[in-house]
């Protein structure tokens, strides 16, 4: 059975590491985490995932309504 893929995005490590550990827990592939918008942009574009859970807030230029627009 194929895993869905979900890249996260969230700029906070511990908060990352928890959320990521809590989706593996419940089936889902975690293959990335970007901390940035711009890590963000160029992940979805290498490994093309399932679905996208984005901060809002993130550190660098770019936040995450911006990175959802330009990934859409």
């Amino acid at each position: 059975m194929v895993k869905e893929k979900i890249l996260l995005v969230e700029d906070d490590g511990i908060e990352a590491m928890d959320i990521k550990r809590t989706l593996e827990s419940w089936g889902y592939e975690v293959p990335y985490v970007a901390s940035s918008g711009e890590e963000a942009i160029n992940k979805a574009l290498e490994i093309t995932p399932d679905l996208i859970l984005m901060d809002i807030v993130l550190k660098g230029e770019i936040d995450g309504i911006d990175v959802a627009s330009k990934i859409k």
